[in-house]
């Protein structure tokens, strides 16, 4: 008798192993919100998917080697959330979030780095209860897949330009700002470098959000520099 449920046995503590060494895994690499995937938690989701499976149904394969396996790359991606403290690393691993519509026109060329067609788009909008281009202002392509879909007549909401204490160059393209003018608002609220901020927001008119590795947090006022006043008399 106990040779015919034996193998069942076997089943079910693997299963039961596998789902805590998965919630293990989850709980030590932070992802807290699986909405929100990056390609890094997609290649987990069908690599774990494939451990679990493949040591339920092999009999040749123990709980040992399930759990070995699991810490293997729980260790490999704690690895890889170190190396995603380089600017170019976290860009390839998480991508980065582009305009497809900005100002009311189309940016062709995100449209195809991204491999999007014109009926994908419009599904996206329509998902966002918007059915008419004329509805359209800005269009966000966030790195998870999904849209942020700014109105005429609204504001841009923030832009993040430093990250983990680097300047994030495609937020400056977004917001038309330079990395000098960047470096000078930090030190004007008393910071050395981009190197002392964990991040540093900025929403336009209404000022900055500085939080350092310490966790203090500042709120700076926006400035008008010299220059930019000198080029609005002009424009008048």
């Amino acid at each position: 008798m106990m040779d015919l449920i034996q193998p069942y046995i076997g089943i079910a503590v693997k299963l039961v192993t596998g789902m805590i060494g998965i919630l293990a895994f989850l709980r030590i690499t932070g992802k807290a919100q699986m909405g929100q995937l990056t390609p890094l938690d997609t290649v987990s989701a069908f690599v774990i998917g494939a451990l679990v499976g493949g040591v339920l149904y092999n009999p040749d394969m123990s709980v040992g080697h399930l759990l070995f396996a699991l810490a293997v790359w729980t260790a490999f991606n704690m690895l890889v959330r170190f190396a995603m403290r380089s600017a170019r690393l976290r860009h390839f691993i998480k991508g980065e979030s582009v305009f497809l519509v900005k100002n009311g026109v189309i940016n062709f060329k995100n449209f195809k780095r991204n491999s999007l067609e014109m009926e994908q788009f419009r599904l996206l909008l329509r998902q966002k209860g918007i059915f008419s281009m004329f509805d359209v202002e800005d269009v966000l392509f966030e790195a998870n897949g999904a849209v942020t879909v700014l109105s005429p007549g609204e504001t841009s909401n923030s832009f993040l330009l430093v990250n983990n204490g680097e300047v994030i160059e495609s937020s400056l393209d977004q917001c038309n700002r330079s990395q000098a003018w960047v470096l000078r608002t930090i030190k004007r609220n008393g910071f050395k470098s981009p190197a002392d901020l964990f991040c540093m927001e900025w929403t336009p008119h209404k000022g900055f959000y500085f939080v350092t590795y310490e966790g203090n947090v500042k709120r700076g006022v926006e400035e008008i520099d010299a220059d930019e006043i000198e080029l609005d008399n002009a424009q008048v």
